[in-house]
């Protein structure tokens, strides 16, 4: 299988906003590039040329790879010592660890969480933009939709922790979908699940509500993995980057 090339700069650069991509800081360069990595336009196993994008967005090398650490800690990029840096490539096993982990972070969060005002308005909104994406066969409003449901379910928590916890979970999972080939239209079945779910949480019923999520995030995860099991072990570009260099004596061991 041939390995993601990084696609032509220009390509890049027009994919972001005006604002953020003149920033010099290593800050803003990570959320250009994050917000790249969660589109697909750098997919999941690209190499990063460090040539290339500090050229682009006119700053040092150093400068660059503090964004890229900043990237490492997300779990969106890892670096290979004398290879480079490189787009995470979640396999099949790395599917079952988000979808494991998301079934006691997002219930537990409905279970003991509190029903805000601003948040009775954000699931109202979602219900809505479900509704109006599955009748017009919407397939980004929907996926946005579910993305934002996940997103309110953990925010009643009212933990930072958690929602930053989640946000990442949710980005690794868009990466995996991107690198498996699983087609968005995927969400639309999720789509009267997340109604019910919200039906339950607006009427004041946590534990129906938390019960559900979790019976509906093992249905999910087995859909999923239906589309993204694959025979024999999983090799991901970070182990296929590894075995390659081992038999010239370089240890490439990611950092």
């Amino acid at each position: 299988m041939d390995k993601p090339v990084m696609p032509e700069l220009s390509n890049v650069a027009n994919d972001s906003d005006e604002e953020t991509i003149h920033a010099h800081t290593p800050t803003r360069i990570a959320t250009v590039l994050r917000q790249l990595i969660c589109k697909g336009t750098l997919k999941p196993g690209t190499k990063l040329s460090e040539e290339t994008i500090a050229a682009e967005f006119e700053v040092s090398r150093n400068t660059l790879r503090e964004a890229f650490t900043v990237l490492v800690g997300e779990d969106l990029v890892f670096k290979v010592p004398n290879r480079g840096v490189f787009v995470i490539d979640p396999g099949p096993r790395d599917v079952r660890e988000i979808y494991q982990t998301r079934r006691f972070l997002e219930p537990s969060a409905i279970l003991w969480g509190e029903l805000t005002p601003e948040l009775t308005d954000t699931f109202h909104h979602v219900a809505d933009q479900t509704r109006r994406g599955v009748a017009q066969e919407n397939l980004q409003a929907i996926e946005e939709a579910n993305q934002k449901f996940h997103m309110a379910a953990v925010a009643l928590s009212g933990s930072a922790t958690m929602t930053l916890a989640l946000e990442r979970l949710l980005t690794q999972l868009r990466l995996a979908f991107h690198g498996l080939n699983i087609s968005p239209s995927i969400h639309e079945s999720f789509a009267p699940q997340n109604l019910a779910i919200i039906n339950r949480i607006l009427a004041g019923e946590p534990i129906e509500a938390s019960r559900g999520l979790h019976r509906y995030r093992g249905l999910a995860e087995n859909t999923v993995m239906q589309y993204a099991t694959s025979t024999g072990e999983v090799i991901t570009t970070q182990q296929r980057a590894t075995k390659e260099a081992a038999p010239n004596g370089h240890d490439l061991t990611p950092n």
